[in-house]
């Protein structure tokens, strides 16, 4: 294979449709990367092998087709499994941030529901830790009336049985896109299945990022925002681009590990905001440039936020040494209500 194809000329018409066309290479698929580094593999028949057993745990447990999903889980590898496994069992994911980010528990209690009510959420689903945040949400909500820890329904000793595959269209919903919520409350964007396939088929394709048989997306974005979940997730699961998703909190802590894991892996397209990469240049040390090398690197993306010229350009000229070309830098807008990208600067 080329080096340059692009996207596939005949893309699946729904995400289930993806998902059954998924290249059983054993060498092409998702890395997690965990807080504490350990790290998980699972090709993307591996993927979809694990996300076909949570749909049918879920079904048997009785989730309905169109049930909307909330799902409060920050592990990334959970959070992927699951949010497949609802989509196959023929319901309605709604990804919600899964940690706390005010001081007050109350406060994080009050804005779960508020979603989980404005989505018309029937199951929340949960890790063990997140647990005593979402609690509190059952008393808060009308619709709420199922709370499962991701632990205890998809625990490996569960036999999962037969998948009732439901039928899905590319008009009916894929998921509930929550808006972050920095002017007002967050609002839900209905995302459906074609949607999807034709937003990541625009910023995939020739007039988008121009996929190649040989990109890697690197990635810490959070998984329950668009560009994480949408540009790292969902897109390269549809066409055929491994990754290596990274903590958010990893990027937190050290911005350094961003451009390490670009370098270890090869890593040809990441994506960040305006703030991120003025972090990563103020943190940046003289010693940290002789770990980097950034000539693999083809697309470095910014968006979600105004993005100021002088910052790409301290971080062009602070990592040129190490390999990173000028022209990556790629200015982008997108919105959550329009899936997710809209323009990239050529």
């Amino acid at each position: 294979m080329s080096a340059t194809t692009t996207v596939l000329e005949q893309p699946a018409r729904t995400l289930v449709e993806a998902l059954d066309r998924l290249p059983t290479d054993p060498e092409r698929g998702m890395r997690f990367i965990g807080t504490d580094r350990t790290e998980r593999y699972y090709s993307f028949q591996q993927l979809g092998a694990e996300s076909r057993r949570r749909a049918a745990l879920l079904q048997n447990s009785g989730l309905s087709a169109g049930n909307r999903v909330g799902l409060v889980i920050q592990e990334g590898h959970e959070f992927v499994l699951t949010m497949l496994g609802v989509v196959l069992a023929g319901g309605v994911p709604v990804p919600i941030f899964p940690k706390a980010t005010f001081k007050a528990s109350s406060q994080y209690t009050d804005s779960v529901a508020q979603i989980i009510e404005g989505a018309g959420a029937r199951w929340l689903l949960t890790a063990s830790t997140s647990l005593p945040l979402v609690v509190p949400v059952m008393s808060h909500s009308t619709h709420l009336r199922e709370l499962h820890t991701v632990e205890a329904l998809f625990s490996e000793q569960r036999t999962a049985p037969e998948l009732q595959p439901p039928e899905v269209r590319p008009e009916d919903p894929c998921f509930l896109q929550f808006t972050s919520g920095s002017t007002s409350h967050p609002k839900g964007v209905t995302v459906t299945h074609a949607n999807l396939i034709a937003n990541t088929s625009a910023f995939l394709g020739p007039s988008g990022l121009d996929r190649r048989d040989d990109d890697l997306g690197v990635s810490w974005l959070p998984l329950f925002h668009d560009m994480g979940l949408i540009g790292f997730v969902l897109g390269p699961l549809i066409h055929d681009i491994p990754v290596v998703l990274l903590p958010t909190t990893s990027f937190a802590r050290g911005p350094r590990v961003w451009l390490e894991t670009i370098t270890r892996f090869k890593g040809t397209i990441t994506y960040a905001p305006n703030f991120a990469y003025a972090l990563a240049t103020r943190r940046m040390r003289p010693r940290d440039l002789q770990q980097l090398d950034l000539r693999s690197l083809r697309v470095a993306g910014c968006g979600a936020e105004p993005i100021q010229a002088d910052t790409l350009q301290k971080f062009s000229e602070a990592l040129e040494t190490v390999g990173l070309r000028p022209e990556a830098m790629l200015p982008s807008y997108g919105m959550a209500e329009s899936t997710l990208a809209i323009t990239f600067h050529p």
